[in-house]
């Protein structure tokens, strides 16, 4: 299937058992990620084309972009959690089920902040790095290092986030509101810790040894004309959401 995919595949995602802990938990994240997922896709379906086998999704929970992986790629798929505590570090399993799927999510746990990762050097084809360098406590060159590290020569990597910069932000400072979230009830990486600008993406990519293949900052969500027209001064500065695939030198 072409992408970016009908609005009608959402359905699909809606008919496992998820591990949110309510319907109206997973369709909030269904809207915020939908759109934001489909370039991740298009990304991979080109790198698919060229070869690409071993793919390691960091931040797999809560499977959604696994799922679509699953139905419509061949890739031998490495996933890994990093919430929750180093006690749980190891391998572990989580299922997910409909009418007539089953799946069983085979995943490492381990801090992606500190630990090194479970993966030897030069392993993977492509590593996703996608809605998590927000939510990290430290400097995000350790994870990128070992990003680094496990991808082969040639290796990509994608990275997704929110553009601190957005529109949005702006006009809340301006109202004297605060653009930082809330505490959140899943702990210290539940929440966004620090966002990023689209020139502090790129560096963190270059200053380990990546080039930049493709960037975006675009909107992920509707907006009214207004807002367009707004943002239109600032082409690349002030849309929502940041993508950047790089390869490995």
């Amino acid at each position: 299937m072409p992408f970016p995919l009908p609005d009608s595949e959402k359905d699909y995602l809606r008919s496992f058992q998820s591990v949110f802990h309510s319907a109206t938990e997973a369709e909030e994240y269904l809207y915020n990620a939908w759109n934001r997922i489909q370039t991740v896709l298009e990304w991979l379906a080109r790198l698919e084309s060229s070869g690409v086998k071993r793919v390691l999704e960091l931040g797999s929970n809560p499977y959604f972009l696994t799922l679509l992986m699953k139905r419509y790629f061949h890739f031998e798929l490495e996933l890994a959690n990093f919430f929750g505590n180093p006690g749980e570090n190891g391998r572990h399993i989580q299922s997910a089920e409909n009418s007539s799927e089953r799946h069983e999510f085979a995943f490492q746990h381990f801090n992606l902040e500190v630990d090194p990762f479970p993966y030897a050097d030069s392993s993977l084809d492509c590593v996703i790095f996608c809605e998590i360098v927000e939510h990290l406590l430290l400097n995000p060159d350790h994870a990128m290092a070992e990003i680094a590290r496990t991808l082969r020569p040639g290796g990509s990597v994608i990275i997704t986030t929110p553009n601190v910069a957005r529109l949005a932000n702006a006009v809340r400072l301006l109202r004297g509101k605060n653009i930082y979230d809330g505490y959140s009830p899943y702990g210290i990486y539940g929440r966004h810790n620090r966002e990023y600008t689209p020139v502090e993406v790129v560096d963190l990519a270059l200053r380990h040894s990546f080039h930049i293949v493709e960037k975006q900052v675009k909107n992920i969500y509707p907006h009214p004309l207004k807002s367009r027209l707004l943002q239109a001064i600032r082409p690349g500065t002030w849309y929502e959401h940041i993508f950047v695939l790089a390869q490995k030198d």
